[in-house]
Parts: C-alpha cells; structure tokens; sequence
C-alpha cells in the first residue's frame, strides 16, 4: 500500500502544484485588487475572503460578489481567475483519472490484493511458479482435490488463461517473475500454510532461482523443480532440491521397463497415468534392436539404459554426429530418418522398434510414416513437444507417445497425492515379474479400463476418528473394514491395499485379515467413488457400525430423546 500511496503522490504532483499555484495567485490578486463599498469607500479583501471567493468559484457552484460588488478591476481578474481555476481541476481529474487507468497504478492495485488475499490463508496451499501446460494440469489436479494453489506466472497470456479456467474456486494469482523475491514473499513463500513449492517454468534459471529461495528460507518444505539441462539438474541436486523432474529421463526409465519389465512397468502406468495401458501391452515382446532417431539429450538418455542390457541393440540415426557426440559404439547413421534411405541404411526391417526423439514434431510424425511403410509391424515411440498436435500424433496410431508435459504432470501428480505412492513405486523395483502380474490382473479386475486412482488413509484421532476411538479400546479391526460399502456391507468397494506403513515397518500388498493400529498409514487403489464412502466410514462411528456389525442407527441427542420417549410409549 505504501507503493500505491507513493505513484498517486508521484503521477498527482504536477496537478496538485497547478492547482496550488493558480489558487495562490488568484487569492494574492483578490488582496491587492482594490475594492470598495457601497458608499464609494475603498476596501481591501483579506486572506480568508480572497479563499473563500477563490475556492467556490473554482468549483463552479456559482456565487455573489461578497462583501459588496466588484470594481471592474477586481471583475477583469474573476475573468482570469475563473478560466484559470477551471483549466486546473480538469487538468488535475483528468490526471486521476489517467492514474486509475494506468497499467503501473493497476498491477500495484492488483498486487496488493493478491498479497492481501495469500496472507489471508488459513489452509495449506502450494505455490506454483509457472503456469504452462504442466503447471495449468497440476494447479486442476490439485483444485479438483480440494487443495488450494497459489500461481505466479511472467506471460499475461497465461495468468489470463487462468482466469478462464473453470476450476472448482477461485485461485490467486500474480503476474510477475518468480524469480523475484519481492514477487515469493507476496506469494507467501514464508507463509505457514505454504506446504510446497512447484518450481515449473520453462527456464531452468527461474526454477533454479526458486528452488534456492525455498531451502533457504523454509529448509522443510518439499521442492520440486522441472528441469532441461543435465548441469542445473547437478545444480538443483547440490543443494537438496526434494524432486528434480526431466521428463527425458523419466520417460527412458519408463520405455526401458517396458521393454525389460513389463508387468512393473504397467503397475507404474496405472497408478501414475490416467490413460493408462492395457494388460495385454505386457505380452508383447519388445527386446530386440531399436533405431533412435535424434541424439539429443532424449536419444542421450535412451541409448545409456539401452546399453545397460545385453538384449537390446540400438544404431542412432542423427544429422549432426558430430554436434551431438558420436555414439561410442560407432552404430550411427547419419540423417534425419525422415528418408526411407536413411532408414534402410540403419536396418530398419530388422529393428524391433523406432524412437522418433527429434525437437520437431513434423519430422517425428514422418519418421514413424517412413518407418511404418518400409515395416509395418513395428513398435513406434515418438516424442510429441507441441501440445496442439495431440490430435495429429494419435492420428498416427503411435504405440507410444513422449508429450513432455503430461510426463511431468502425472509425475508431479503421483507425487502430490500422497508420499506413500512414491514409496510403493521405489518398492516395487525390487519385486520379481511374477509378483507384478498378478497385482496387474487385480488391478485390472477392479477398474479394468477406467482411470485407477489412489490415496492414503492415516488412523489418526484426527483424520479417522471412527477407527481411532475403536482401536483405541482395543478392539481389533481388519484392514478389509475399510473396503466394505456404507450401503451394503457384503458389498466390496472397487479398492484394495497396496501399502501399509506401521512405524518403520512397511508391508507391501497387505492381506485382508491384517489388524489395523492406531497411527496406520494406508495407501489404497482403486476407483475414485470407494474414496468418498471411505472417508464417510473412516469419520462417522454410525457408518463404521453398520459396516462391521450390520446394525443401523445413531447417537445423537435428539435420536436418543426420541428412542427413549418411543420406549416409554
């Protein structure tokens, strides 16, 4: 408010000092312009006379010569004095007027509301810093669970794309560069209820810029940084940055476990993609030789987990070997691979597979064509980098899509919905192939081909007083209480147990007969409607008796008073 306060004096000093001035030199006219009275007599006007004549024709409200009539003298000066005085307060209200519509005086205006309305808070909220196509993915997720998000974003075009938006409420925003930290501590990034920071802007510099200010200030709070070059990933890692997140590697660890795990790499699909895949991808072999088109840092990251396996071969098809690197292996070929020659060349009716990786989505498109002409049955990967050309690449019937955002988002996603999620996926890697299977076809039974969601259930007195307060008296509850209908308790809901985690024990994949303890956190799959019955149940001890003994009713005072008058009737 001090800035506002300070433009308005500034933008108004001009006018405030015509006004004055005009006003100064009226009234000093007034005192030394003779009059006189109605017997002829001179008379001199004083000071306050002079104002008050000066200042009630200065606003045009219109008047009578005071105290007695005007000399010509003293008229010929009203004349000037009238003209003036007018000419200065359009002057002056024209500049009020200019200053409420100025863009400065408007985003300072903005600013303060936005500050105002941040500071506000009194729930948890996290601070997004970007808001493209991932950060505009995240910010939905997140509304649409109920959590509220703060956005700071440099390109007006985005913060008003936000305004369109038709989120569940209203989320503050502010357009400014996140790497200022005046632009952070109104978006409070000291704030309380800050309980984490999403650093997603297209310049890894900004990101980095955020990331630091955050450990800094509040070493706690969790930081997840996009990133696109390997030297500020290093960066972001030195200091503790919680979550680096480069959709290329992301998305290598992700093709190369479906090639050499496939039924791991779809329980990560299910959980972390919306759309995920079908069961009967995993059947598919995908060992083999592939061709990676493009060695940038996409071809890069492919070829280092390629390598990593003696039953897959790669040969890299890249225009500018010697920009990029030569593969050590010397299997290169020099190229787009938008040329059927050049596809040839690097043997592509032997290729299991092709990667189009390039930077454009032109060449990617007729890379997979030219391959798909020359060997129809082949697996296709391709790298989408504009989203406007979603409808085009699924045209093409690729196999695989790489659209960074998307990767980021449901990365992200899978991160925010509960820590525990991100501990199942780092467990799983360690479970044999057999073991995934099978958790594959419960999945599958449960949701088949509907989206797969997953949260987490704390036995807390405060997030589950139903279940604390029974288990506190010692009474033994079964974790399969939990995936019965409050409708229908020989009903199950479509949700299992993936996680229970019991101090510092973790037990993966839980049997419905395990006793629940107090303080139990639970990460559950399943469809999105068993989430709400199962907050209903984990809240409400009538629901929870109904679910684990079959009898209906309630305790409240009023039931109470009329069950007993009932009985006395």
């Amino acid at each position: 408010m001090n800035y506002i306060a300070y433009l308005i004096l500034r933008r108004l000093r001009a006018p405030l000092l015509t006004v004055i001035i005009i006003y100064s030199v009226s009234i000093l006219g007034y005192v030394l312009i003779p009059g006189q009275d109605g017997e002829g007599n001179p008379v001199q006007m004083s000071f306050f006379h002079a104002f008050y004549f000066v200042s009630f024709m200065g606003s045009t409200i219109g008047f009578g010569e005071i105290p007695y009539e005007f000399t010509n003298s003293q008229r010929f000066w009203t004349l000037g004095a009238m003209y003036a005085t007018v000419l200065g307060w359009l002057y002056s209200i024209g500049s009020v007027f200019a200053i409420f519509r100025d863009d400065a005086f408007l985003r300072l205006i903005r600013r303060a509301n936005f500050s105002r309305t941040v500071q506000g808070y009194v729930e948890p909220y996290y601070l997004v810093c970007g808001y493209g196509h991932t950060g505009s993915s995240v910010v939905r997720n997140l509304t649409e669970r109920g959590i509220r998000c703060v956005v700071i974003d440099i390109d007006p075009m985005c913060i008003e794309s936000l305004e369109l938006d038709n989120l569940p409420f209203d989320v503050a925003r502010l357009c400014a560069d996140a790497s200022d930290p005046e632009a952070l501590q109104d978006a409070g990034i000291e704030h309380d209820q800050c309980i984490g920071i999403l650093c997603l802007t297209n310049v890894d510099h900004v990101n980095l810029a955020v990331s630091i200010a955050s450990k800094l200030l509040r070493p706690d709070r969790p930081v997840f940084s996009r990133v696109e070059t390997q030297e500020y990933a290093r960066n972001l890692a030195s200091f503790g940055t919680d979550h680096i997140i480069d959709p290329f590697e992301i998305f290598s660890d992700y093709l190369n476990m479906a090639i050499h795990n496939p039924y791991r790499h779809l329980v990560y699909d299910w959980l972390t993609n919306p759309t995920h895949r079908s069961v009967s991808t995993a059947a598919k072999p995908k060992n083999g030789n592939w061709v990676i088109c493009g060695y940038g840092r996409f071809g890069k990251a492919l070829k280092s987990r390629f390598d990593a396996h003696d039953d897959v071969t790669t040969i890299v098809i890249e225009p500018d070997p010697d920009l990029r690197g030569i593969p050590e292996d010397g299997r290169f070929v020099k190229g787009l691979g938008t040329e059927a020659a050049t596809l040839l060349e690097a043997d592509i009716k032997n290729a299991k597979g092709i990667i189009a990786g390039t930077a454009d989505d032109a060449n990617n498109l007729s890379i997979i064509m030219t391959a798909l002409e020359l060997k129809p049955k082949l697996i296709t990967v391709a790298r989408q980098n504009q989203r406007s050309n979603g409808r085009v690449f699924a045209a093409a019937n690729v196999d695989m899509i790489m659209e960074p955002n998307v990767i980021m988002s449901n990365h992200i996603h899978a991160l925010l919905k509960t820590p525990l999620l991100y501990n199942f996926l780092s467990f799983i890697q360690s479970k044999e192939e057999a073991w995934c299977e099978a958790l594959v076809n419960e999945l599958n039974e449960l949701v088949g081909e509907q989206e797969l969601d997953s949260w987490s259930v704390k036995l807390s007195k405060k997030l589950s007083p139903a279940y604390h307060e029974r288990l506190r008296t010692g009474e033994i509850l079964q974790i399969s209480s939990l995936y019965k209908h409050p409708h229908d308790r020989d009903k199950r809901m479509p949700c299992r147990g993936l996680l229970v985690k019991r101090d510092r024990e973790i037990i993966l994949s839980p049997d419905d007969d395990l006793a629940l303890r107090i303080d139990d956190e639970i990460l559950i799959c399943g469809m999105r409607t068993a989430y709400y019955w199962m907050t209903w149940a984990l809240k409400n001890e009538n629901v929870l008796r109904y679910i684990l003994t079959g009898t209906e009713g309630a305790d409240g005072y009023l039931w109470t008073w009329l069950k007993r008058i009932r009985g006395q009737a």
